[in-house]
C-alpha cells in the first residue's frame, strides 16, 4: 500500500488526538462530603451537591442510634431495626417522602437544640405503624433520665391547602411555610403514631404541639394517633381540610385538641383523657382572632367524642371552648368532669353562628362539670331535645350511650358507622395496644 504525504499527515493527527485525550485529566464533584461525589475524578467540574442531612451512629447508654441532622433531600425511610436519634429541627424537603417502618422508635435528642420533625410543603411522610407495632415519637430522656412535657417540638405536617390568615403563613418555631389553594392536597399516611413529651414552648404565641397540622389537605391520610404529656396543645389544626379519625390526646398541659384559621375537615373518634398537673380545654375552637369573620370559615364536622376533664386545683378546665367565629357540627359527644364548664360559647361572631344554625351540638351528653352550659342556651336540653345532662357510666373515657344518637353515616361517606355517643365502645376499646 502507497502511503502519501496526506494520508501520514492524518496519522500523525489521529495520535496526537488520542494522546490529549488520553491524558485529559477525569471531571466530577471531588468532595468527598457531596452527595455526588465520583472518587474517579481528578479536576472538580462545579457540579457538587453538598446536602446538610446527615446520618451517623452514636451510643447512648450502651445501645447504638443513628442520629440524624439538617434536611432530608431525598427519598429516606427510617427502618424499624434500628434506633433513630433527630437533633435540631429535620426537615423533609418538597419532592421527597420519608417512610417510616410499623415498630420504629424515633428519639428526640438532650444536646441543647430543639428537635422536631417538619414535612414541608410538596413533602410526603409514610409512617404507617399498626396497634401491636405502634411507631413512637418521644424523648431520648425516657432512656437516660426523667422525661418531661416539653422536651421536644413534636411533628409539623406543612400542606398546600386554603387557610385565612393569609395566602400562605408561617408555622410556629420556624417550622416552614404553609398554605396555598390546593384543598384536597396530599402529604402522606399517618397511622398508628404515638407522640409523648411534646410540644415545646418557644415563647409567647410561639409554640410547638405534639402534631400540628398546618393547612393540611383532605387527600391526607391519618389515623390512630396519640399525643401524649405534652407542653402545649396535644393536636392542633391551623386551617386545612384534613381529616382525623382514631385520635388521643392524654395529659397535654394546654389544649387537647384546637382548631383556627379556618380548618374545615372531619374528625371522629376523639378521645381528651387530662391528667392532675395540667390541661386547659379539651376543644378550643376559633377561626381567626385577628377577625372573626375572614374566610374559609372554620368549619369542620365531628361526630363521637369523649372529653374527659380533671380538676388540677385551678378550676379552670373546660370542656369546649367555641369562640372567634368558629363554626361546626359536633355530634355524639361526651363532655365531664371538667371543674369550671361543660361547653362555652364565647363572643357575638361565635353566638351568631350558633344563632343561624352553623354552629351545632347535637346528640350529646354533658354532665358532671363545674357549670355544664355556659353562654350556649340553643345547645342546652330544654332548646336542644338530642343534648343531655343525663350521666353516662365510664371508665376512665370507655364508656357509651345509643340514647338519643345520630348515625354518623348520614354525616358523609367519611364516617364509620356506630350509633352511639362517645368514642370508644366498652366493646370495641380501639386504643387497646398502642397508646399509654
Amino acid at each position: 500500500m502507497k502511503t502519501t504525504f496526506k494520508t501520514f499527515g492524518m496519522m500523525i493527527l489521529a495520535a496526537g488526538m488520542m494522546t490529549a485525550t488520553s491524558c485529559k485529566k477525569p471531571e466530577g464533584c471531588t468532595d468527598p462530603n457531596a452527595k455526588n461525589y465520583d472518587e474517579d475524578a481528578v479536576e472538580d467540574d462545579g457540579t457538587c451537591i453538598v446536602s446538610s442531612f446527615k446520618v451517623a451512629p452514636t451510643t447512648i447508654s450502651g445501645s447504638t442510634y443513628q442520629r440524624v441532622t439538617g434536611t432530608i433531600d431525598e427519598n429516606y425511610t427510617f427502618t424499624s431495626d434500628k434506633k433513630w436519634l433527630l437533633s435540631g429541627g429535620i426537615f423533609v424537603k418538597s419532592g421527597f417522602t420519608l417512610t417510616i417502618q410499623a415498630g420504629t422508635e424515633i428519639y428526640a435528642a438532650d444536646d441543647a437544640t430543639t428537635p422536631f420533625l417538619a414535612i414541608q410543603r410538596g413533602a410526603k411522610i409514610n409512617a404507617v405503624g399498626t396497634a401491636s407495632a405502634p411507631i413512637v415519637m418521644t424523648t431520648i430522656k425516657t432512656i437516660t433520665g426523667t422525661p418531661s412535657a416539653g422536651d421536644w417540638g413534636g411533628i409539623i405536617i406543612n400542606g398546600k391547602a386554603q387557610i385565612n390568615n393569609g395566602s400562605e403563613a408561617e408555622g410556629e418555631g420556624g417550622t416552614g411555610k404553609y398554605g396555598g389553594t390546593q384543598d384536597n392536597d396530599n402529604s402522606g399516611t399517618i397511622k398508628y403514631v404515638r407522640v409523648e413529651y411534646a410540644g415545646k414552648l418557644l415563647g409567647t404565641d410561639n409554640e410547638l404541639n405534639g402534631f400540628s397540622f398546618n393547612g393540611v389537605g383532605s387527600g391526607t391520610t391519618v389515623e390512630y394517633i396519640q399525643a401524649y404529656r405534652g407542653a402545649d396543645d396535644g393536636i392542633e389544626f391551623f386551617g386545612g381540610t384534613v381529616s382525623v379519625k382514631y385520635a388521643v390526646s392524654t395529659g397535654n398541659e394546654d389544649d387537647s385538641f384546637d382548631w383556627t384559621y379556618g380548618w374545615r375537615g372531619n374528625g371522629q373518634f376523639w378521645v381528651v383523657n387530662q391528667e392532675a398537673g395540667g390541661g386547659d380545654r379539651g376543644i378550643e375552637a376559633d377561626n381567626n382572632g385577628s377577625d372573626n369573620t375572614l374566610m374559609p370559615y372554620s368549619n369542620p364536622t365531628i361526630a363521637n367524642v369523649t372529653l374527659v376533664g380533671v380538676d388540677d386545683g385551678d378550676a379552670s378546665n373546660t370542656g369546649m371552648r367555641l369562640r372567634e367565629g368558629t363554626k361546626g357540627k359536633i355530634y355524639n359527644a361526651i363532655v365531664t368532669g371538667f371543674p369550671k364548664y361543660g361547653v362555652r360559647v364565647s363572643d357575638a361572631q361565635t353566638t351568631t353562628n350558633m344563632t343561624a344554625g352553623e354552629l351545632v351540638l347535637q346528640n350529646s351528653s354533658v354532665f358532671t362539670n363545674g357549670t355544664n352550659w355556659r353562654d350556649c342556651a340553643d345547645f342546652e336540653p330544654t332548646n336542644e331535645a338530642t343534648n343531655s345532662t343525663t350521666a353516662i357510666s365510664l371508665s376512665g373515657y370507655i364508656g357509651t350511650s345509643s340514647t338519643n344518637a345520630l348515625d354518623p353515616t348520614t354525616l358523609g361517606s367519611w364516617f364509620t358507622a356506630g350509633t352511639f355517643k362517645g368514642a370508644v365502645e366498652s366493646s370495641n376499646d380501639w386504643t387497646a395496644g398502642w397508646t399509654k
